[in-house]
């Protein structure tokens, strides 16, 4: 058996990918070899699922629910033909800049210190605190009940947009400080499995892994294909890319949407491969599910 002892495989999937891995490290914990163990597996969850996570969880909050449509400031208003991320970025900036007028403030061509000072009053004035559930235990007649859900939208919006902006520029400290937030918001929602597989990978990255693979894991997280500042991307939403380009775009038709030609397109082939020879071997399915 190969020497393993000092190398890992890193998978950057999805929730379906981590519970696959888990269940082979499960049935096979009780082998004498770290190689047959698959001891050198280890899930990393993919950024870019986890941004499609937080989005689906806003939309669990503020959309879906018939009751969050009945308010005049729901985001159900603000829906029209956008994608939920963009509807989630969009909406936020247009009511942070509500909130101030910032456009005829802008007019004035402030100096940066103002703009500051504007974001201060902003964030305490306009975006719910713990404030917020000392005034929700008064009488109805004695607080704004609209204006309650709109400190409330404003914090997740701003909390969904630090995720993709840290995201983008490839902060993975901070990352990780908006995933323990998230997570409450997954346990809220019944994302019950999300939240459980974040809260498992962050204990293991600080302290379980040793300090060489948990700077392995914050450096495989996010990758720049174009070299660009801001342009950082999960590894899976280039796998998802390159599942588009594969079955979608480059496809074709005819003759060309034939096995030989997706053998020659893609480059997973030889990773589908050897886990069809995995797949065998702990099965016990040889010389049935490939020749």
């Amino acid at each position: 058996m190969p020497d393993i002892s000092d190398y890992v495989v890193l998978f950057h999937r999805d929730l379906g990918t981590a519970e696959c891995i888990h269940a082979i490290l499960q049935h096979w914990a009780v082998e004498d070899s770290p190689w047959n163990c698959c001891q050198y597996v280890i899930f990393v969850p993919g950024l870019f699922h986890l941004e499609m996570a937080a989005a689906d969880a806003l939309w669990h909050v503020f959309i879906h629910p018939m009751a969050a449509r009945h308010d005049d400031m729901s985001l159900m208003h603000d829906i029209g033909i956008l994608h939920i991320h963009q509807l989630i970025t969009y909406s936020g900036i247009c009511r942070r800049l509500d909130c101030w007028h910032l456009e005829a403030f802008a007019d004035t061509k402030p100096m940066f210190t103002q703009l500051k000072d504007v974001a201060t009053i902003i964030a305490h004035k306009y975006i719910a605190s713990n404030a917020l559930k000392r005034v929700c235990r008064k009488p109805g007649l004695q607080h704004d009940m609209q204006f309650e859900n709109v400190l409330i939208i404003n914090k997740y919006m701003l909390l969904y947009e630090e995720l993709t902006h840290v995201m983008n520029s490839s902060d993975i400290g901070q990352a990780e400080l908006c995933i323990v937030a998230w997570i409450l918001v997954f346990k809220a929602t019944g994302k019950h499995k999300y939240a459980a597989y974040m809260t498992e990978f962050l204990l293991n990255v600080h302290f379980m892994y040793p300090a060489g693979l948990w700077c392995a894991i914050h450096y495989s997280m996010l990758i720049n294909l174009s070299g660009q500042q801001g342009k950082f991307c999960g590894v899976n939403w280039c796998v998802e890319l390159n599942n588009l380009f594969i079955k979608v775009i480059n496809g074709g038709k005819f003759s060309n949407h034939t096995i030989l030609h997706i053998i020659l397109e893609s480059p997973l082939v030889q990773v589908y491969h050897n886990l069809h020879g995995i797949f065998q071997k702990h099965f016990l399915h040889n010389h049935v599910m490939m020749r």
